[in-house]
């Protein structure tokens, strides 16, 4: 989010960065790791596993890069974040700071997941909701 830019600044973690690193990979995860519990047939077993694995390996990767291309700044910035979330502020390496999330990304992700939940049926064949 962002590249490096933020690495620099007198607080490097804002918003969603306190409460973990990788926020897109945690929403991956828990959606692969959902659809394949509920699933569980081969071919959700290699649709849905192939996204978990890369949402639980990807941040580690993904770390490793950026700790190799901005050194101490990542350093710094991985000091005050966690890849699980909430660690961090468990730890108190960090603190939640509910006024720097924005209203709007929490807005569009619940219209997303309705418009999803109600198409589900249409989209995939195969309804989410109980009869």
């Amino acid at each position: 989010m962002g590249g490096g830019a933020s690495l620099t600044e007198k607080e490097p973690a804002k918003g969603i960065q306190r409460i973990t690193r990788h926020p897109f990979l945690w929403g991956v995860a828990l959606w692969s790791f959902t659809h394949l519990v509920l699933n569980g047939d081969l071919a959700s077993v290699i649709f849905f596993g192939s996204f978990l694995i890369l949402a639980v390996r990807g941040p580690f990767s993904i770390d490793r890069k950026r700790k190799k291309a901005f050194g101490d700044a990542w350093n710094r910035f991985a000091g005050v974040t966690s890849n699980v979330p909430f660690i961090a502020i468990i730890e108190g390496r960090n603190s939640l700071r509910v006024g720097e999330l924005e209203w709007w990304p929490v807005v569009l992700a619940l219209v997303v997941y309705g418009l999803f939940l109600y198409l589900h049926q249409t989209l995939f064949g195969v309804s989410p909701l109980p009869m």
